[in-house]
């Protein structure tokens, strides 16, 4: 047991590297291996495992795969525009507003259709997963204008973690502010699972009017307008990435 532990330790699966590149998806990765179309240091290699030790030249449609810098980019998406690289019933996509001059980026997480705010951008895919994976407890930072009761809200039972039709949510930090006629609420999540904060309004019976991701992590998004795009520097994202405890690969040895 302890041999093949070992084993699997040494060995990083090749899709990881090509869509590390940005040359193409995973699943894009592994037609291209499986048609023999991929070349390791010179010879065809349709294996979907390699050692690190054995990389020193990936090769695709006569094209060096290099492993790019890390980068990140903070979006303010609007209403009206769906985080997804596909068409989907001619909705418009977030990629339709950007720079054409962006390399291939994956979006951190998503936010809907009709929710707005902060969306983290990367060229690096296993920073996306990173920031993604719920057992890194990243905090997601949301404003929630609503309408309704909201003496109905047990923030005592948010935070020791709930239970709503039938998925379990663990524990939610939220603040109450008023304005107005309405209510904002502070959402603080550290799981940020599908559509979590407009199911916990609707089983309050809470009527949202705007949602807004103000914060993922250490990335904020302070005054960019709309729809607008700003790259971390270079210095300031390295410093984040640390903070965050996410250590950066590169296969090439």
């Amino acid at each position: 047991m302890n041999q093949l532990k070992k084993l699997k330790n040494k060995v990083i699966r090749l899709v990881k590297v090509i869509s590390r590149s940005g040359f193409c998806s995973r699943r894009e990765a592994e037609k291209l291996i499986d048609e023999g179309k991929v070349f390791v240091d010179g010879f065809v290699y349709k294996n979907h495992v390699i050692s690190p030790d054995q990389i020193k030249r990936i090769r695709i449609n006569k094209k060096n795969i290099v492993i790019p810098e890390t980068r990140v980019w903070c979006f303010n998406k609007s209403i009206g525009l769906i985080c997804s690289n596909s068409n989907q019933y001619g909705k418009k996509r977030i990629f339709d507003v950007l720079p054409k001059c962006l390399p291939r980026l994956v979006s951190v997480g998503r936010l809907d259709l009709n929710s707005q705010g902060l969306l983290l951008l990367t060229n690096n895919t296993e920073l996306s997963s990173f920031l993604e994976n719920p057992k890194n407890k990243i905090v997601r930072k949301y404003l929630v204008t609503v309408k309704g009761d909201i003496k109905k809200i047990d923030i005592n039972a948010l935070k020791k973690g709930v239970k709503i039709e039938g998925i379990k949510y663990k524990s939610i930090d939220l603040k109450i502010f008023k304005k107005n006629h309405n209510h904002i609420l502070k959402f603080d999540l550290k799981e940020g699972k599908n559509r979590e904060i407009r199911k916990i309004c609707s089983f309050y019976k809470l009527k949202i009017d705007k949602l807004k991701r103000i914060q993922f992590g250490p990335f904020k998004i302070d005054s960019l307008k709309l729809n607008n795009i700003l790259e971390i520097d270079k210095i300031d994202l390295k410093k984040k990435l640390k903070e965050l405890g996410f250590k950066n690969e590169n296969y090439f040895r």
